[in-house]
């Protein structure tokens, strides 16, 4: 048998340190001197190697280095080089314990006289304080400086309350932090605040973000960065897994941090990036990438089973809601763009998929859809048809920017496969501004609309679970790279109507077009049969995918099925 499998101690991506990290250069050490003698913890690769990593100190401020400023004011000694840490790790890794443990030493090792921390459901940040507080009353050199009260006849250490929120304040100041009183001259103290802006009347040496992937506006941001600005050795702290689109403070932090790294210039960086995340390339029963995203694996009660039966669940069929983005969001650290579960899983998709997909004009009609996707950037044209084995084929054949293309690209192809119909939805959607131009142009379009779209939307969902509608799948050149039919399907979001639902483009994850157009041309198909208007002498029996000569147009549909 194998060795167990192992978390990853350095992250994937990470800010480079500007000096050989030791004790007189990082004060990481001093840390994990505090948590593993004082709070009596072991800590584990990771928390260790972060902690050295992001407590490294600016050199010009060190007394006695080579890069000492002699013009630093005293109360900026050994200040840290960061000012921002992001922290991006995969769920139930161990971060909540490096918040308690920077908390405790920041507030009773290394004079800080105002900290806060938040996170997006203040339960949990208040939840994590009161972990903290445990660890300081059971620490009899900690506890002597906590407040106490009676309580059934003993005097025991409390959280004072402020406004219905607790705070770890000290009763009096370390001997060796004499200096730590802010302007106010009020104690110590560790705040949680709610995550609406209400750390604006704080001025913090140290704030901790949780859950910065919920950010989805920068109220927070706006409110916490500006608190810290004046105090010395002052540092903001932000944890998460990978977030979506919508998380706008995780991915501007994120990106700024990433442009650095890719410049190679990172020495004047005041903002430090530690992700542990799998590589974008992974699948998600890729071993690699569990250990890449899950420091702890191996270490804790998780183990390489625990993963496998995590990830096995992502994409069970017979779940509904199963969806393997949030395994990349939660245990894998890989950003998504919505988390929000479509109708059409991965696993729906790839089950629906036949290589040996093929046509023959001569015996069946294809039938043809057309959808145009928000602000009428791109149009997409796709295509149904029945086969022999009584199921439906679907496939794109055309996609480009612009829509005003679409029905010069049909009118090519009416002396080959297309009969001149078109199934459209033509009111309240960005495709209304193409059909006059398509029946400007001689082609008969059908409209998609009503009961015909709500009930065509619930059919082509179950026919494609029921295994009753295929396509081709991925090119076998390119068999880790999805198509963009794939990427419609997986992508596409819906929007109930009473006890029915319809599409939604605006919600949806990338375009949705091609699937929706997908969906047209299936429902086109079904409203009653039509002799083909295709000879077998007019259709050269050519499979999906084949380009024909004699199309007069040169239409450069790169990657796509092109009829």
């Amino acid at each position: 048998m194998g060795a167990a499998l192992r978390g990853h101690t350095a992250p994937r991506l990470f800010t480079p340190p500007r000096v050989e990290l030791t004790p007189e250069t990082s004060l990481g050490y001093a840390l994990i001197d505090f948590a593993e003698n004082e709070l009596g913890l072991e800590l584990r690769p990771w928390q260790r190697w972060l902690f050295i990593h992001a407590l490294e100190l600016d050199t010009s401020t060190i007394p006695g280095h080579d890069d000492f400023n002699p013009d630093t004011p005293p109360e900026r000694y050994f200040d840290y080089r960061f000012r921002q840490v992001c922290v991006l790790v995969a769920r139930q890794n161990g971060k909540t314990l490096v918040m308690c443990i920077l908390g405790l030493w920041r507030l009773f090792y290394d004079g800080a006289s105002e900290m806060i921390s938040t996170a997006q459901n203040l339960s949990v940040a208040e939840d994590t304080l009161a972990d903290a507080f445990a660890m300081a009353r059971r620490n009899p050199e900690m506890a002597a400086f906590l407040p106490y009260r009676m309580e059934r006849g003993r005097w025991v250490p409390y959280m004072r309350t402020a406004n219905g929120s607790n705070r770890i304040e000290l009763a009096r100041i370390p001997q060796d932090l004499a200096g730590v009183l802010d302007v106010a001259a009020t104690m110590p103290a560790w705040y949680v605040v709610a995550n609406n802006g209400g750390g604006r009347s704080y001025s913090a040496d140290l704030a901790m973000l949780d859950e910065v992937r919920e950010h989805k506006t920068n109220a927070m941001w706006a409110a916490v960065q500006p608190t810290t600005a004046e105090r010395p050795r002052n540092q903001i702290w932000c944890f998460s897994n990978a977030g979506t689109a919508e998380s706008v403070v995780l991915r501007r932090l994120r990106n700024v941090a990433l442009k650095a790294l890719e410049s190679g210039e990172t020495d004047s960086e005041r903002l430090m990036l530690a992700e542990w995340s799998a590589a974008p390339e992974r699948d998600i029963f890729d071993r690699a990438g569990w250990c890449e995203a899950n420091p702890s694996l191996g270490y804790g009660n998780r183990t390489e089973s625990d993963m496998l039966a995590l990830a096995r669940s992502s994409v069970d069929p017979e779940e509904e809601d199963a969806s393997p983005d949030d395994f990349r969001t939660e245990y894998l650290c890989q950003w998504v763009e919505s988390l929000e579960p479509g109708k059409i899983t991965e696993a729906v998709w790839a089950a629906a998929a036949d290589e040996t997909m093929s046509v023959d004009i001569g015996a069946q009609p294809v039938f043809v859809g057309v959808d145009v996707s928000p602000e009428g950037k791109s149009a997409a044209i796709s295509v149904s048809w029945q086969r022999p084995d009584g199921a439906w084929g679907i496939e794109l054949v055309a996609a480009r920017s612009g829509y005003d293309w679409v029905p010069d690209w049909l009118n090519a192809r009416r002396e080959t496969w297309f009969d001149g119909r078109v199934a459209m939805q033509v009111r309240g959607c960005p495709a209304a501004a193409l059909a006059p131009l398509v029946e400007n142009a001689g082609i008969e379009v059908v409209e998609w609309q009503g009961a015909n779209m709500t009930g065509s939307v619930l059919g082509f969902v179950n026919s494609l679970r029921a295994g009753e509608i295929l396509h081709s799948g991925r090119s076998p050149e390119s068999p880790d790279m999805e198509t963009r039919l794939e990427a419609a399907a997986v992508g596409v979001r819906d929007k109930k109507l009473g006890d029915v639902f319809i599409w939604n483009r605006d919600k949806s994850v990338g375009d949705p077009c091609p699937l929706i157009a997908a969906n047209q041309a299936w429902w086109l198909g079904h409203q009653g049969r039509v002799d083909s208007a295709y000879s077998a002498e007019s259709w050269d029996g050519a499979g999906v995918g084949d380009e024909f000569d004699e199309i007069p147009v040169d239409f450069d549909d790169d990657g796509l099925m092109i009829f």
